[in-house]
């Protein structure tokens, strides 16, 4: 009985984030701030047609979390919304887009880098309120997770 209430316990402590080992999710990046799922992106494939994927951002704090998203091509990758605030043990859900391709690339694998930079933000900030500043991390404790991406076949 004792061995349940921890497992309740725990799950109500994670508040049921995707990416919990609990839940059997092993697909995610984990990082002090946020949670990231999936930890590969993968984009279906089609040749010509652009290609959109999710991304799902929990804040594992109980304070506010501003982030920003990169990536190394900026004209042929898009995020949507490319950052914002996440309110404490929340999620905020990102789409991720790639222009189309002519052809598939060697192995499926895609070549363009993706990076989340996440910082601790003042109680109440909104988006208005990220600035540049924030993810300098000679003056903030700014985490930083990549993520590497795949096509997938239709």
């Amino acid at each position: 009985m004792s061995l349940v209430i921890q497992m309740i316990e725990r799950a109500l402590d994670i508040q049921g984030y995707p990416g919990s080992e609990f839940l059997g999710f092993t697909n995610m990046i984990a990082g002090d701030f946020l949670n990231l799922h999936p930890s590969v992106l993968k984009f279906p494939f089609e040749p010509k047609k652009r290609s959109s994927c999710s991304l799902q951002l929990a804040n594992k704090t109980d304070q506010f979390v501003a982030f920003k998203t990169l990536t190394t091509n900026t004209h042929k990758s898009i995020f949507n919304p490319n950052n914002g605030i996440i309110l404490p043990r929340s999620i905020c859900n990102v789409t991720v887009t790639i222009e189309k391709q002519n052809e598939a690339p060697p192995n499926m694998q895609c070549e363009y880098k993706f990076k989340v930079l996440a910082v601790m933000a003042p109680n109440g900030a909104t988006k208005n309120d990220i600035t540049t500043s924030m993810f300098d991390k000679k003056n903030n404790v700014v985490e930083e997770l990549k993520l590497s991406a795949v096509y997938i076949p239709v």
